[in-house]
């Protein structure tokens, strides 16, 4: 009987160990980490063989303009989605040339919701990066009008941030002498988060929401 114990206390042991190693090699930062840069670079690659083309209107941003189904959106215009999940303002500035290389008609520019959670640890830093993504699109394709969109709410705790980050895309636009458009107060529900009607996960768009975004960029589109 003790021998039995043993062995059952022996082999519990070595469960936990095995569950403490594994928590410490498979941790969920790691793992996302993991995904997200796998993601980034099949698409980053997919760019290249695919790539952007004179007088397209791009559409540049994370997940949300991802879901962006653009070409049935804006069906009578030559359009490319260059949104790619989890990506942020390094992540742009990293693949970036392949747009401004081809000297595109128009620039719709989304970014910045995945910095509040996984960007640089300094917000500061993505504001830098921001407006270098804009002068270095305005430096290697002065021919190309370029958009900045504010970011989306979000859940209500992440208003004030998304709040400033979007005051700060503002100011840039006006800085830099590009055209702000500002989607954020459209999507926006009395308590700070995005409303129900256009989100399922408080972050990305359904129908509607897609919808919704369509209408405000049309002016835009087609100027």
């Amino acid at each position: 009987m003790i021998k039995i114990w043993a062995i059952r206390l022996s082999v519990a042991f070595n469960v936990l160990v095995i569950a403490a190693a594994l928590s410490l090699w498979l941790n969920p930062s790691t793992l996302l980490a993991g995904f997200l840069q796998g993601m980034y670079d099949r698409k980053v690659s997919f760019f290249e063989v695919f790539p952007v083309e004179r007088g397209d209107t791009v559409f540049l941003g994370d997940s949300i303009t991802e879901g962006g189904q653009w070409s049935e959106m804006f069906p009578t215009l030559p359009v490319k989605n260059r949104g790619i999940g989890g990506d942020t303002t390094t992540g742009v500035i990293a693949r970036l040339q392949q747009i401004t290389g081809a000297s595109p008609a128009a620039l719709f520019i989304k970014i910045g919701t995945n910095d509040l959670t996984h960007g640089p640890d300094d917000v500061a830093t993505s504001y830098l990066q921001y407006e270098a993504i804009v002068t270095t699109v305005q430096r290697e394709s002065p021919d190309t009008r370029i958009y900045l969109q504010s970011i989306l709410p979000r859940g209500a705790d992440y208003r004030e941030r998304v709040e400033a980050f979007n005051r700060e895309i503002k100011r840039m636009a006006t800085a830099l002498n590009t055209t702000y458009i500002d989607l954020y107060p459209h999507f926006l529900e009395a308590d700070g988060s995005i409303a129900d009607a256009y989100s399922n996960d408080e972050l990305h768009l359904n129908g509607q929401g897609y919808a919704l975004w369509q209408s405000l960029l049309q002016p835009y589109v087609a100027p």
